[in-house]
């Protein structure tokens, strides 16, 4: 008997091993197809309010689900918010997009998010033998998202919205969530949108107003509000096919290195700044240049 137990044990702990080895690869070429055939955003069901079509909202952008390339998208929203002004802009995010797109929306300055939360987060995880995997989550919490203040919800609803996949009796459906009722709530939501089953927590699903949800990118890594919703993810511009080794694939993987993040995060920052024809819609909210006395 217990030899039975013992290997039906070791069967899910190498499912589970294979599982972490092999998603960030099938991911990856996943996305790689659907980046060149878009999600038809106008099938999606939609939970965002009554009025989805704040006029204040002149122009939306979408930060796509990038799993630990997150702080590529946090260097191109550094850009974004050092040269623009993003007040009359909106945003929404899949998985790890929910990052840039909350602080964005709440006008927190992402130089700091650098500089002050996530050191924190990633001294706590370098501290965890699994690293970022079972632990992300966790340590985000314990960080303290402290440049959240409490009425950071109210700046948020109907400006962010979050994709999320929902988890109903093993069917599964895209869901937006744009309304919230405290900063709890908000963030509970983003990290419902970015779960995936076991490694950021451990947990199968997610659990959110008493639904069960999974990581959004699965049924909408890239999600838009319309035609002219401005795209940013880290497979723009040929910045992850661009892999010279071999054994490219492994860089997909949690690094716990703050080396590698900034570089990430400088990368996406050059990137937005080189490509200035991406954000023609923006111009006319450009920020006027400093003048020194």
């Amino acid at each position: 008997m217990y030899w039975h137990i013992y290997k039906i044990f070791k069967k899910r702990v190498i499912l589970i091993f294979l599982l972490i080895l092999f998603f960030p690869s099938i991911v990856y070429y996943t996305i790689e197809k659907l980046y060149a055939e878009p999600y038809d955003y106008k099938k999606l069901i939609s939970v965002m309010g009554e009025d989805n079509s704040t006029p204040y909202f002149e122009e939306s952008i979408s930060f796509s689900s990038a799993a630990f390339y997150y702080f590529y998208e946090f260097g191109v929203a550094a850009y974004l918010q050092e040269t623009y002004d993003l007040s009359k802009v909106k945003f929404i995010g899949a998985s790890a997009g929910v990052l840039p797109s909350i602080f964005l929306a709440c006008d927190v300055p992402i130089e700091k998010v650098m500089k002050e939360w996530m050191p924190r987060v990633y001294e706590i995880l370098r501290k965890k033998p699994t690293g970022v995997y079972f632990n992300i989550f966790d340590a985000m919490h314990n960080a303290g998202l402290h440049m959240l203040v409490d009425d950071s919800f109210k700046k948020a609803s109907g400006r962010v919205a979050f994709s999320l996949t929902k988890v109903d009796s093993w069917h599964i459906i895209n869901e937006r969530i744009s309304n919230f009722s405290s900063t709890k709530e908000l963030v509970e939501a983003g990290f419902a949108s970015g779960h995936l089953p076991f490694l950021v927590n451990g947990d199968l699903v997610a659990t959110f107003k008493g639904k069960t949800y999974i990581d959004g990118a699965l049924t909408d890594y890239q999600p838009i509000f319309d035609d002219n919703t401005i795209k940013v993810s880290p497979y723009m511009w040929s910045y992850v096919w661009c892999a010279q080794s071999p054994l490219w694939f492994l860089s997909l993987y949690g690094d716990t290195s703050e080396e590698r993040n900034w570089k990430l995060y400088n990368d996406g920052y050059q990137d937005a700044k080189n490509h200035p024809e991406h954000w023609k819609r923006l111009e006319r909210f450009r920020k006027k240049p400093r003048v020194l006395n």
